[in-house]
């Protein structure tokens, strides 16, 4: 839960962050997401906030918290306070709320975010909709972040931009504050010029994310397709050797951040005692010698149906090892108001009632389907339970969930099969790459990697985690930041404290 409480203090003409007498040394820092790293929960009656963020918002909540400074975002209702300090014990930063109404969430969010950006950028353009409606107020409330930004912002903060929900905020910012440091970073793909033209307002949202100083993708691959964006769309000069983009006299830096994830942390519960006999339990239940594991956010873009459809294969191929292996199907519910995921939900269910009747005999259930959502220990322990992860995004910005396996398996006993159109693919090459289109190659994968020698699975792990651990989530945010303090050198000092270490 979280409360409200009193904010420190921030010294402009030092750059200084005071907090309760103590000063970071280095600059504050703006973070704009659309959603909040806290939700307004009603219980007994009672409303109270309490926090939702793991991972990538655990990380801006340290950084907020050694430099001060300002998270702005949706809190996901209506009911929200316009601001709170953070942390309630110790107020360091000022969480402040956009207040979005039924419009915004109906046009903006619902509509030009999940029906058209995000499929567009996941290279889905049947799923595409676009609307002049859903563009309209996608404007208004990029609108609303830049003011509420340019209103918050003091010398010398960094201002760091989360996603493609707000990638007009940029240019909007930098028109108001042309002084403000700004940088941007896709969490998601970046498509082909080529498919990036079909968006009628192609133009529109370029520019607006080029009102950035610095703009941050997952992997080389993206950077290109930006770059081919504003060379053959907008017509501008783009140094590809520098990576950098000429807009109205200003240079606009372009690079890949691979996302990582807070290794260390993933060691540390992978080798407590109780995630461990919460795996054994899991294995057990199973009653099952070979134990896939398929983990992901029920959405289109996950190739969960073409995973099934590789399993089903498998299973026709090799009948030897029916009832020696399940697959555990966890499907995380997302966006469950829109229909295409409604439809998705349907099909699934379906495909899954379909294999289990087809295959099952003497007790044994080839598919355990868990329609649900673990916290980390569980879901750290289904990590464990597993042989093998099979993980197919059709397009996937990164897939954090490839390098959380790897992470978890500290006895280098287990395989990992990546769709080869993930971004991780580009870093864990060492995984059993697929094309997930190509169901004959998912099935030859499986069986791949449940004969393979255990020296191999050892080897290839470690050289996995090795990467995992250089580039783990601090090494991406402090790398982000202190690339956008070196674009920016003329107007602040480089980054200091928790982020530079």
């Amino acid at each position: 839960m979280v409360e409200t409480g009193t904010g420190g203090a921030h010294d402009s003409a030092n750059n200084t962050v005071t907090r309760n007498g103590n000063g970071s040394g280095g600059p504050r820092l703006i973070v704009l997401s659309n959603r909040a790293p806290v939700r307004v929960v009603r219980e007994r009656g009672r409303e109270h906030m309490e926090h939702t963020v793991g991972g990538v918002g655990s990380t801006f909540l340290r950084l907020l918290e050694d430099h001060g400074g300002v998270w702005i975002a949706w809190s996901g209702s209506r009911k929200a306070p316009d601001r709170l300090q953070l942390p309630a014990h110790d107020p360091r930063f000022s969480l402040v709320f956009a207040p979005l109404s039924d419009r915004d969430t109906a046009n903006y969010y619902y509509g030009m975010c999940n029906r058209g950006l995000w499929p567009l950028m996941h290279y889905m353009i049947p799923n595409c909709h676009f609307s002049s409606e859903y563009w309209s107020q996608y404007q208004s409330v990029n609108r609303l972040f830049a003011e509420l930004t340019a209103a918050e912002a003091q010398a010398g903060d960094l201002i760091w931009i989360q996603d493609f929900h707000l990638a007009l905020v940029p240019q909007l910012l930098h028109e108001k504050r042309p002084e403000l440091p700004i940088g941007i970073f896709w969490h998601v793909p970046f498509p082909p010029e080529q498919l990036f033209r079909i968006f009628p307002w192609r133009s529109e949202l370029l520019y607006g994310m080029l009102g950035s100083d610095l703009i941050g993708f997952h992997t080389n691959t993206y950077v290109k397709h930006f770059l081919d964006c504003c060379e053959r769309i907008l017509g501008l000069h783009v140094d590809r050797q520098a990576g950098e983009v000429m807009v109205e006299h200003r240079r606009v830096r372009v690079g890949a951040f691979p996302l990582g994830i807070p290794a260390d942390h993933f060691a540390t519960l992978a080798a407590s005692e109780r995630v461990h006999e919460r795996a054994d339990r899991i294995r057990r239940a199973l009653r099952s010698q070979i134990v896939v594991l398929g983990v992901d956010r029920l959405d289109y873009t996950k190739g969960i149906l073409e995973r099934l459809a590789g399993f089903e294969r498998f299973l026709e191929n090799n009948p030897e090892y029916h009832r020696r292996v399940a697959l555990v199907l966890i499907a995380v519910p997302s966006r469950t108001k829109l229909a295409d995921y409604a439809t998705l939900k349907r099909q699934l269910d379906e495909q899954v009632g379909r294999v289990v009747g087809r295959f099952s005999s003497e007790g044994w259930v080839p598919i355990r389907y868990l329609y649900t959502q673990f916290n980390l220990e569980e879901l750290i322990a289904y990590y464990q339970a597993a042989d093998i992860a099979l993980l197919t995004p059709l397009r996937d910005g990164m897939n954090l969930v490839a390098k959380e396996f790897v992470a978890a398996h500290l006895g280098d006993d287990a395989v990992l099969i990546l769709s080869e159109f993930a971004g991780a693919a580009e870093e864990l090459k060492e995984a059993l790459l697929v094309n997930p289109y190509d169901i004959d190659a998912l099935a030859r994968s499986l069986r791949q990697a449940i004969e393979m020698d255990p020296g191999e699975k050892a080897t290839r792990l470690r050289a996995m985690r090795a990467k995992i651990n250089l580039n783990n989530l601090q090494h991406w945010s402090e790398s982000f930041l202190n690339t956008l303090s070196g674009v920016s050198s003329s107007r602040i000092p480089q980054l200091s404290g928790a982020a530079a270490r």
